[in-house]
């Protein structure tokens, strides 16, 4: 049973006050991206080419124009790069292709599509906490799939927090059920994500088993980021993130922020491939429980 914790290491309307959205968090030393993450961020296509457009996407600021990192999508025909043969996607350190690759989220392995379906772990690759003994492999983290008649769907994650004297902490996308797509411009439904800090000491969930553990109160967990997915017909701007609370302070650190981005890119992977919805979360986690 792989424990989380001994890993290898937006307005409800969905409208943004862009005075928040300017707010930069302090960078910290486990951190080795080129920016630091602003309080607001959105996923874009990018329309520079054909190519470009099937292989790439933008992560920006607040507004298209603020472009911060290049996402490229990997669909695993090669073993290029840190999932070699399985799909999903890497941030690029910058913003070209030539640019190294920060972390990555996907499938580790070239998995049948049936078994990749219902696989509950998802792989996040990120740098090493420690640069001078480990400078070049990327250490890899775990985002875990569960349903509850309390939460529904849900999918959580552990990672270093804070700054000088770090510690592991989990934490929780939760899928807000109902949630009506807002934009008159948009049609269809639009899927939004809250991600609850767990309070200490609340169970703590585990690979497979995650669906065997009761989960913790509402009332135990504060939101520390909104993720607004539009609706999937919507390729130009398929998400906008929020941090919030003390993800919005700064006071989680980058390499928290950095997790928070790469968990978003995967629930984009994971909504691609149909993981993201009750039945194959649940049906996952009866498979793996067996």
């Amino acid at each position: 049973m792989a424990d989380l914790n001994n890993g290898k290491q937006l307005s409800e309307n969905g409208d943004y006050d862009m005075d928040r959205s300017s707010t930069i968090l302090p960078p910290s030393a486990a951190f080795t991206g080129y920016r630091p993450f602003p309080a607001v961020m959105n996923l874009y296509s990018n329309a520079s080419g054909v190519l470009n457009a099937l292989k790439t996407q933008k992560l920006c600021g607040a507004t298209e124009n603020d472009f911060l990192y290049l996402v490229e999508a990997h669909f695993g025909f090669t073993p290029r790069g840190p999932l070699h043969f399985g799909p999903g996607y890497y941030l690029r350190n910058g913003v070209t292709i030539n640019d190294p690759i920060l972390a990555a989220t996907g499938s580790e392995f070239p998995l049948p599509f049936l078994v990749q379906l219902f696989d509950p772990k998802t792989s996040v690759k990120l740098p090493p906490l420690d640069q001078e003994k480990n400078p070049r492999d990327l250490v890899t983290e775990a985002l875990y799939a569960s349903k509850s008649k309390e939460l529904g769907v849900a999918f959580r994650f552990a990672i270093e927090v804070g700054f000088k004297t770090k510690q592991r902490e989990e934490f929780e996308w939760r899928k807000v059920e109902g949630h009506k797509q807002e934009d008159e411009n948009e049609k269809g439904t639009g899927t939004r994500y809250k991600l609850h800090r767990l309070a200490a000491g609340s169970p703590s969930v585990s690979g497979p088993s995650c669906s065997s553990s009761s989960p913790p109160p509402v009332n135990d967990t504060k939101v520390v980021a909104d993720l607004l997915f539009r609706n999937v017909l919507n390729l130009r701007h398929p998400f906008t993130l929020e941090l919030k609370g003390a993800g919005l302070s700064g006071e989680l650190g980058e390499r928290w922020a950095l997790m928070v981005v790469m968990t978003s890119l995967s629930l984009h992977f994971l909504r691609q491939y149909g993981k993201t919805n009750k039945t194959t979360v649940g049906a996952a986690q009866k498979l793996h429980l067996k």
